[in-house]
């Protein structure tokens, strides 16, 4: 469904390392994505405004909501982890859970790297796109975690779930973040971009 985005992706990171070294990441992928949509036909009403709307960062012209994320990807391509909402105001864990089953966007669109080839000198992207609906937190089996060291030994730090399709976690440290580890057979599609 995507995949004419890839090359056009790939045409605008070219002019951000014309400029930058760096990695391309947060509104600058944003960016980037929306010139890509609109390039392709799909539309974008991406702003800089640096909006930080929950879970959706532009919509296409036909209503397709998109959440742009980075991303730091598997060695051998089986997943990818990102990060999601802080969740410090939803009290409960059913309460994170409800916040977390609302539709907010219907794709992830993610572009990972893999922090062992930049250093090597070898900038590749992954453009990565994955359904949201099938993120289903809220029908997974939920842990609570504690500390393993130091003087916080005991208390309570977050939850986990592992399932066949991805594994998270809450992180209490990091206002109660959600961090994603999704299994690539969750990836509806993923294409290499060399730059």
């Amino acid at each position: 469904m995507f995949n004419s985005l890839s090359p056009v992706i790939r045409k605008y990171l070219k002019k951000h390392h014309e400029l930058y070294s760096c990695q391309c990441k947060a509104e600058l992928w944003e960016e980037i994505c929306s010139k890509s949509l609109i390039e392709t036909g799909f539309g974008s009403d991406w702003r800089p405004d640096f909006n930080h709307k929950v879970g959706v960062d532009q919509v296409t012209d036909t209503g397709i909501k998109i959440s742009n994320k980075g991303g730091k990807i598997a060695d051998d391509n089986s997943s990818v982890i990102i990060s999601g909402s802080r969740l410090t105001k939803h009290k409960t864990l059913k309460d994170k859970l409800d916040f977390l089953s609302e539709s907010h966007q219907d794709y992830v669109f993610c572009l990972a790297t893999n922090n062992k080839e930049w250093l090597v000198g070898l900038p590749r992207y992954y453009f990565v796109v994955i359904d949201s609906q099938k993120l289903d937190y809220h029908n997974q089996e939920w842990k609570e975690t504690y500390s393993t060291k130091g003087k916080s030994k005991g208390k309570h730090n977050g939850y986990i779930c592992e399932s066949d399709n991805f594994n998270a976690r809450i992180s209490n440290s990091m206002s109660d973040q959600l961090w994603t580890e999704i299994k690539s057979n969750l990836f509806e599609e993923i294409h290499e971009i060399i730059i």
